[in-house]
């Protein structure tokens, strides 16, 4: 259940412009004070794991926050899409690729967006075949033309590496 209170979005403001003006014990003691009135308001956890992700430089608790945030809100695409970016940091290859299948299962995000950092995920764990398969998925789900440009150039750079992983191959044989 989604909930949206004034006060809290007010609370979430004030918080955010503390850390902005680098006072996180102030945007910390906000943020939680408006959590023991409403523990369940996905958009602070998701403000605590922004804090946390780029500011603070702790890890753990973006990424527990982030999770929350996607409890509470499991349509809380911004949150998916900086969870995504902070997993892959961390290499954390297998928990990316269960948060983008369930988010293709519930439909929370563009499929464009899944598919090229699945294409990714498979390009740096050198599956290429599968790489290339998700990025002309992404191709033809994308709506933008520089999207759709970059995403050709990832399809024409994955042939490539492919065509010499194999070539490397059948030299060595």
């Amino acid at each position: 259940m989604v909930i949206n209170d004034e006060s809290i979005e007010y609370l979430i403001s004030l918080a955010e412009d503390a850390v902005f003006e680098g006072d996180y014990n102030l945007a910390s003691r906000l943020l939680y004070n408006a959590l023991y009135d409403e523990p369940g308001y996905a958009k602070l956890h998701y403000t605590l794991a922004w804090m946390y992700h780029y500011y603070q430089f702790n890890e753990v608790k973006a990424i527990r926050h982030y999770e929350l945030s996607l409890y509470f809100d499991p349509t809380c695409d911004y949150a998916y899409r900086q969870l995504v970016e902070l997993l892959m940091d961390k290499k954390r290859y297998d928990a990316v690729n269960s948060l983008l299948q369930k988010a293709e299962n519930a439909g929370h995000l563009d499929k464009d967006f899944i598919y090229e950092t699945l294409g990714n995920l498979a390009e740096k764990q050198a599956d290429f075949g599968l790489a290339i398969k998700y990025y002309r998925k992404a191709l033809m789900h994308s709506m933008d033309n520089n999207a759709s440009k970059e995403l050709r150039q990832n399809i024409k750079r994955t042939k490539f590496k492919k065509f010499k992983t194999n070539w490397r191959w059948q030299r060595q044989n």
